[in-house]
């Protein structure tokens, strides 16, 4: 059964490599071609030890080295062809691989980034396609020489003694005992290794992405010592391979060692009584050679194969993943919406048996700013990520002007729907084009416009090139501040009927925060709102506000209404966090 799903995963390969089959097939016939020239200098070694050196015919002398030197002569050229031509396939295909990976990685639903982590993903993306692009183009064309090789050494064997070539395809079986005895350990052991290099990767990725905060507590020597436990795990499973590997390359040594020792003995045997020439040992001994090392090589790339059937399993498992977030079959277009949201009824979990919201239903009209509060792991980012469907709910509906979101177009759906989140990312272009990100064709006045409301207008124009200025690791630095107004910025430039706020000003100090809070004001006018809040000071004038625990809606109401509940959850948070002089300075804003 193994077996079968080898084979079936190879065959799944398949469809990369179909574009390049004209060009391997005219590396195939230079193969043949070098194949069987490659063939000839055993028995120009023949002539030349028994016609020449025994014979004392000197006269074919010069003819047979003019042969000897223009075969390399000869041959280099289409060395030099079937070297491009394996060159060009192979990094074509690793191209086509990454590419498709890459374009699969966009449609995967967030599912699967939860379940497989940045580090397996790049393991998969760099690593195992490299693998399999070695064993599927620089090897295919090794199998068709070592193929030809074998088949045209086997018969000058025969030829030339058919005892000796009997004797030799007696042993040839050992090379495949020593072969099927090692098989199972080396991929087993492979498989763990990698499995063992995918923690390295994820923790490696987790460290660098914290490294101030490991800086900040003092804890270098802690993760210092928890990388090289994980290195060492590593380590000890490659040592495993590494044995494994030696047992099997100790029995190649060994049956060679035999065959050898064999052959060698019996031509000299076959001399003495005159059955053999000199010559016609040597050439034998020749193409022995020629006629195992084929064997030995199919043995080996075998084994390498058994490493290029763990990376091609791990490739599937990022191309048959389900994309179970995309559009229906008769799915149409959103059109320009209003801004009208419901939630009905909606259930959903990540993981089957534990529910994160249980029943939840709310109406939000357009224009309306919707304040989701409530303790961590209460329900409130899940509720916006279903609203962009990046999950779907398990049981219920989400509706946008009548519209059921699973029944319209995924870009139509988000294209009308801004989002600004806790830790906004920011690629390494410019200030420019990270703003237009969303809105690629937006004008310069539309762009400065959407800046001045951010209030980062004025801090691009102290940058070096203004809006041209690149950012990240060949430009300026930003500080978490910075980077959210930009972000803040890029969602106003697309101009969304419905505007979902994580967390958007948790990073900004008080000031940048009060210049933010003014703006936006003018933002959400008109604009379906939904902001994701701990710090109240910015929900307090919010149309709804609407406490969430444990992923049930608990109470709904304004500022004042929620306060007027006794004992109730939002009371009780507000007194939490504006006690004493911040309850204050809120209750003057208010």
């Amino acid at each position: 059964m193994a077996e079968e799903g080898n084979i079936r995963n190879l065959k799944k390969m398949l469809p990369f490599v179909k574009p390049y089959v004209p060009r391997l097939f005219g590396g195939f016939i230079i193969t043949v071609i070098l194949t069987v020239i490659g063939m000839t200098p055993p028995l120009i070694m023949k002539y030349i030890v028994d016609d020449i050196v025994v014979g004392g015919n000197w006269s074919m002398l010069e003819v047979l080295l003019m042969i000897s030197i223009s075969i390399p002569i000869l041959t280099a050229g289409m060395r030099v062809a079937n070297t491009f031509t394996i060159s060009y396939v192979s990094h074509r295909l690793i191209m086509d691989l990454r590419r498709t990976l890459y374009g699969r990685l966009l449609k995967l639903p967030m599912r699967f980034y939860d379940e497989m982590g940045t580090g397996k993903v790049m393991s998969r993306l760099m690593g195992d396609v490299a693998t399999v692009r070695s064993m599927v183009t620089m090897r295919v064309l090794r199998i068709v020489t070592d193929f030809i090789t074998f088949w045209v050494a086997t018969f000058m064997c025969l030829a030339l003694n058919w005892k000796m070539g009997l004797l030799l395809i007696v042993l040839l079986p050992l090379y495949m005992v020593n072969y099927f005895g090692w098989r199972g350990p080396i991929r087993e052991s492979v498989r763990a290794w990698r499995t063992k290099m995918d923690r390295v990767s994820t923790g490696l990725q987790e460290r660098l992405s914290g490294v101030a905060l490991v800086k900040a507590y003092g804890r270098e020597k802690k993760e210092n010592r928890a990388f090289t436990e994980e290195t060492h795990e590593s380590l000890d499973q490659a040592m495993v391979t590494a044995v494994y590997r030696a047992g099997y390359n100790s029995g190649v040594w060994a049956v060679s060692g035999l065959r050898n020792t064999v052959i060698f003995c019996l031509g000299c045997y076959f001399v003495i009584i005159g059955e053999m020439t000199y010559g016609a040992v040597m050439a034998f001994l020749s193409f022995a050679q020629r006629m195992f090392q084929p064997v030995l090589n199919i043995t080996q790339m075998a084994m390498q194969l058994q490493t290029m059937l763990v990376s091609v399993e791990r490739i599937l498992e990022v191309l048959e993943f389900p994309v179970d977030i995309a559009d229906k079959d008769h799915a149409q277009a959103l059109p320009p919406v209003k801004g009208h949201v419901k939630f009905e009824d909606i259930h959903f979990e990540y993981k089957a048996g534990e529910p994160v919201l249980k029943g939840v239903n709310l109406e939000v009209q357009p224009g309306q700013m919707v304040a989701l509060v409530g303790h961590t792991g209460c329900g409130k980012t899940t509720l916006t990520s279903l609203l962009m469907r990046y999950f779907d709910v398990n049981r219920g509906a989400i509706k946008i002007d009548g519209y059921d979101i699973r029944d319209v177009k995924l870009r139509s759906l988000r294209t009308q729907i801004g989002q600004v989140l806790q830790d906004s990312v920011m690629f390494n272009i410019s200030i420019r084009d990270n703003l237009r990100y969303g809105q690629p064709d937006a004008s310069d006045a539309a762009l400065i416009e959407a800046a001045r409301i951010a209030e980062i207008h004025e801090f691009i124009m102290r940058t070096p090139d203004g809006y041209d200025t690149l950012l990240g690791d060949e430009g300026i630095k930003l500080s978490v501040g910075e980077k959210q107004r930009l972000a803040i910025a890029r969602a106003v430039l697309t101009d969304p009927a419905i505007l979902i706020l994580d967390e958007a000003t948790s990073s900004l100090d008080s000031l940048s925060e009060a210049l933010i809070q003014k703006a936006m004001a003018n933002v959400l006018e008109g604009r379906t709102s939904f902001a994701i809040a701990h710090r109240l000071s910015t929900i307090v004038n919010a149309d709804i506000i609407v406490v969430m625990d444990q992923g049930e809606i608990v109470e709904t109401g304004n500022h004042q209404e929620l306060l007027e509940i006794p004992d109730g959850k939002y009371r009780q948070l507000y007194e939490q966090q504006f006690a004493g002089s911040v309850s204050e300075d809120i209750e003057t804003a208010d």
